[in-house]
Order: structure tokens, then C-alpha cells, then sequence
């Protein structure tokens, strides 16, 4: 026998192929075709077929880089859906967005809750733009406990070794009036009261808070300490203690 370890081609059965005859590349002993040259060349089973499903690792890398992608993407839009609460402009979101980008680039979430990362470069975005919200205001917009926030914006602004100015109270001024909703020019009364004040120790976000409280109050009797606390995340009794503090500078 020379029977060839071959696959017919027409039925499939395996060791089939008999060449023993003269007959160019010989006969299928199960179901007996004339077999040609041609059709016994390579006459290995086909490649299996590859089911998409199936992971490879050109895959996976591929998948990697865009679960990866959708990440981003998911924080770019949740920092979105924070524009209304922190009253963010377009140019402020474009700044955001473009420092996430960075850092999330540098691989500076590794290791980190996302949430902390994104509110840290959201919080110096805005130090960099001088348009500052409250720590408190943001920690409570990413649902993040305030000191871990810090500690994160802390370690962010080391790795990218970026300098960022400290924020002042005047900066927070727009922000705390367009949440009271009172008119623009209360700012510059604020302003005012804390250059007379002089340097503020303690939260500049509470010093600003209670400016606006001594210049909106006799306006809008809706401006509480309690509302104050709100936007700025802190307590009333914060609020109030540098009030106290301001309006002793008033009386001298």
C-alpha cells in the first residue's frame, strides 16, 4: 500500500489518497475521485476559521487602548456635567480639558481614584485660568471628601512640576456672586472690604464668602451664612467667625 497521509478534498476522509495507480495524484480510496495534481498539492485542512470573538494579542492590545480612550472620554464628560454646578465656562472647561488630557497622557491617574485626579487638575485649571472655585464647591460637585482632594491636588502640582500661584480671595468673588445671583457690582464693594482687611489666614474661598455676606446682606436678606457654607463648602459658623473678623477691620 501507498496510501499518502493526505485529506481527500471532495469528502474530507483522512489517509484517503491512494497514488499506488497511474494516475496523477491518484484516487480517493473512500469515495473514489479521480484526483488531479493540483487538488492533492496541499491537501492539509484548511485553516480554521478564527472567531472574531476570539483574543489575540494584537486584540487586546487594541481593546486596551480603547477601554483606555473611553476612559478619557467618560472624565472629559463628567468634568461636562460638572460645568453647571461650578459655573464653568467654555474657555474654563477648555483648559480642564486640556490639562486632564495631559496628566491622564503622563499616566498620573495610576494608582489614584479618578475622581481625586480629575478634581485636582479641574482645581488647577482653574488656579492657572485665576478664576478659583471653593475646594469645598468642588469636593461636593465630585462627591470626594475635601482634605483627600487637597492632599491629591497636592501631589498632582509636584508631578507636573507646574508652578501655580496660590489663589487670593478676590479671585473667588465671581463665583460665590453669580451663585447669590446679586448684582456684579458687589464685587468690587467685596474687593474692597478684604484689601482693607489686609492678608487673610485660613480658607481665601471663606474670606471672599464673607465680603459678599457684609455687602449682599442689607440687599437680600436670602444671603445667609448657611447659603454661604453651601457654596463654599464649609460651615456657617466659618462663615460667620470671618465675617466677625472682617467688619472689626471695617471699625477702625
Amino acid at each position: 500500500m501507498s496510501s499518502t497521509d493526505e485529506c481527500c478534498p471532495h469528502c474530507g476522509a483522512e489517509a484517503a489518497v491512494d497514488s499506488r495507480f497511474d494516475v496523477p495524484g491518484g484516487f480517493c480510496n473512500s469515495c473514489g475521485v479521480v484526483l488531479n495534481a493540483e487538488a492533492t498539492q496541499d491537501s492539509e485542512p484548511d485553516e480554521p476559521e478564527i472567531d472574531p470573538d476570539s483574543s489575540t494579542d494584537d486584540e487586546w492590545t487594541v481593546r486596551a487602548r480603547d477601554s483606555s480612550e473611553e476612559a478619557l472620554i467618560n472624565l472629559l464628560t463628567d468634568i461636562d456635567s460638572y460645568s453647571s454646578e461650578l459655573r464653568l465656562s467654555d474657555k474654563e472647561l477648555d483648559k480642564i480639558s486640556e490639562r486632564l488630557v495631559e496628566v491622564w497622557e503622563r499616566n498620573l491617574f495610576h494608582g489614584r481614584q479618578k475622581e481625586h485626579v480629575a478634581g485636582a487638575v479641574l482645581t488647577i485649571a482653574l488656579r492657572e485660568l485665576r478664576s478659583p472655585r471653593p475646594a469645598g464647591a468642588i469636593a461636593a460637585a465630585l462627591e470626594v471628601e475635601r482634605v483627600s482632594l487637597q492632599r491629591t491636588v497636592r501631589k498632582v502640582l509636584r508631578e507636573l512640576s507646574t508652578p501655580v500661584e496660590p489663589p487670593l480671595p478676590g479671585q473667588y468673588l465671581p463665583f460665590i456672586q453669580a451663585m447669590l445671583e446679586i448684582d456684579e457690582g458687589a464685587v468690587q464693594q467685596a474687593e474692597h472690604i478684604i484689601d482693607e482687611s489686609g492678608p487673610a489666614c485660613g480658607d481665601p474661598a471663606v474670606t471672599a464668602a464673607a465680603a459678599l455676606y457684609i455687602v449682599g446682606k442689607p440687599l437680600d436678606e436670602s444671603i445667609t451664612f448657611v447659603r454661604l457654607g453651601r457654596i463654599t463648602g464649609t460651615t456657617k459658623e466659618t462663615v460667620w467667625r470671618r465675617t466677625k473678623s472682617l467688619r472689626r477691620f471695617q471699625t477702625q
